[in-house]
């Protein structure tokens, strides 16, 4: 018995799946851009140093560091998580199932950029 192209379903939609990846795209450029922001902020520390050299700003450099380093690895965990979030949705695509997100990433993601905007400004504040 050989099987008919008629009860196949037809293939997912390409547009849908390109979407799947521009949003995996948008995620790894805000990745991306919240590394530099943590070099910048890793640095920062460093160069308020240099422009009072006779203050001790030993403690103002080492939060500026913990801070951006941090950010870094936040950057780094939204890569991962942007990258199963595109694999779900694709399986989900190509299963014609509606795909299930939670929006926890992104407001995560969100909180935490405020939180280490916040603690910038102490750094800033507080040197």
């Amino acid at each position: 018995m050989e099987t008919s192209k008629e009860n196949e379903p037809p293939p997912p939609d390409l547009r849908v799946l390109q979407a799947n990846e521009r949003t995996l795209l948008a995620w790894v450029r805000t990745s991306m851009g919240l590394m530099a922001f943590g070099f910048v902020v890793a640095r920062l520390g460093l160069w308020l140093h240099e422009m009072a050299p006779g203050e001790d700003d030993r403690p103002a450099v080492s939060r500026s560091l913990l801070l951006g380093a941090s950010l870094v690895v936040l950057a780094c965990v939204f890569n991962v998580v942007a990258a199963l979030r595109y694999h779900r949705t694709r399986r989900a695509i190509m299963a014609r199932e509606p795909p299930r997100l939670a929006p926890v990433a992104p407001l995560v993601l969100a909180l935490a950029l405020a939180a280490a905007a916040a603690g910038l400004a102490l750094v800033l504040v507080f040197r």
